[in-house]
C-alpha cells in the first residue's frame, strides 16, 4: 500500500452538504451491497445515488446478516437463490438468500461476469463501524472481498433514517468520495472504510482521514444453562466502549468530534502484525 501516513494529518475541509459527485466519474459500473438486508432504506438511498451517475447493479441478502464479516457459503455446499429485486428505474437488482459475501461472489462470477463492475460500495450501515469493528462487520468485509478480487471498494457507515439532513446529504456525498482520485487510485488490495457521525447535516466537523482507534467493542456470555441432558446453553452478548480514552488521530475520537472519518485499509495489513524481519528463529523440521 502506498504511504498515506501524510494523509493522516490532512483535514479535507468539505462540508458533508456541500460535497456533490463529479459530472462524469470515472466508474461507469458500480455494485452495490450491504449486510443489513435487500429492504433496508439506506441501501436503497445509496443505489439511489449512485443511478443518477452510473450504472448500478445492487446484489444485497434477502435480511439482516450483521457481523458475517466476509464469510462465504463456499464450504458448504449451498445453493444459493437468487431473484430480481424491483429498486426502481436505473437499477437492476437482486435479493439473495444467502451472507454479504456470497452476493458479492455471485455478482462478480456470475451476475456481472461478462460486465464486471468498476467499483464496489456497501451499505449504508445502520451503526458505526470503527477501530475493531473491521474484525466482524459484513459491511467492511464485502469491501475487503471486493479489494480481494481487484475492485477498488469502500464501506460506508453510520446512518439513521431518523436523521433526515443525512438522509439527504449522506448519499449524494458517497458519490462524491467514490468519484475522488482517493478511490480510484486504491492500491491493490486497498480499501476504504467511512464512518459518518450521529449529529444533523450542518453539525458535521468536517472530513478527515482517520488511523484505526483503540479497540471499543467487548464481548461476554450470559451464564449458561445446564440441561438434563448436560448440555450448556450460553448467549453471546457485546457492547461498544463509547466514554473510554482513545488516540487523537484514530476513528474513535474524530468520530466523536463530529467529523466524518475515513480510514484506509488493506488486506493484509492488520494492526499490530510483526515485520517478518523481526521475527524470532524457527525450530528446523525433523523427521
Amino acid at each position: 500500500m502506498k504511504d498515506l501516513r501524510p494523509m493522516l494529518f490532512v483535514v479535507v475541509i468539505i462540508l458533508i452538504t456541500s460535497a456533490s459527485p463529479a459530472a462524469t466519474p470515472w466508474f461507469s459500473r458500480v455494485l452495490v451491497t450491504n449486510d443489513d438486508g435487500i429492504d433496508d432504506p439506506r441501501l436503497h438511498a445509496l443505489a439511489r445515488a449512485f443511478a443518477d451517475v452510473a450504472e448500478v447493479v445492487v446484489v444485497a441478502p434477502s435480511e439482516n446478516c450483521s457481523g458475517s464479516s466476509n464469510y462465504v457459503s463456499v464450504f458448504s455446499e449451498r445453493e444459493l437463490t437468487a431473484a430480481p429485486y424491483d429498486m426502481g428505474e436505473g437499477i437492476t437488482a437482486w435479493v439473495v438468500e444467502g451472507f454479504p459475501g456470497d452476493c458479492v461472489l455471485l455478482a462478480l462470477e456470475t451476475i456481472m461476469k461478462d460486465a464486471p463492475p468498476d467499483l464496489l460500495v456497501s451499505g449504508v450501515n445502520a451503526g458505526p463501524n470503527l477501530a475493531d469493528a473491521w474484525i466482524a462487520s459484513g459491511t467492511i468485509g464485502v469491501a475487503r472481498l471486493a479489494a480481494h478480487a481487484g475492485l477498488p471498494a469502500v464501506a460506508f457507515s453510520n446512518l439513521t433514517p431518523d436523521a433526515p439532513s443525512m438522509m439527504a446529504a449522506v448519499p449524494q456525498w458517497c458519490v462524491a468520495l467514490a468519484a475522488t482520485d482517493a478511490v480510484r487510485d486504491l492500491p491493490a488490495g486497498g480499501y476504504l472504510n467511512v464512518n459518518f457521525p450521529r449529529c444533523t447535516a450542518d453539525e458535521v466537523a468536517g472530513v478527515v482521514w482517520a488511523g484505526i482507534g483503540d479497540p471499543i467493542f467487548h464481548d461476554t456470555f450470559e451464564t449458561g444453562v445446564l440441561g438434563e441432558d448436560g448440555r450448556a446453553t450460553w448467549k453471546l452478548k457485546w457492547w461498544m466502549d463509547r466514554e473510554g480514552p482513545q488516540p487523537d488521530e484514530g476513528d474513535v475520537a474524530r468520530h466523536r468530534a463530529n467529523y466524518v472519518t475515513v480510514t484506509p485499509m488493506q488486506i493484509g495489513d492488520f494492526k499490530g502484525v510483526l515485520p517478518l524481519e523481526k521475527a524470532a528463529g524457527l525450530p528446523s523440521w525433523t523427521r
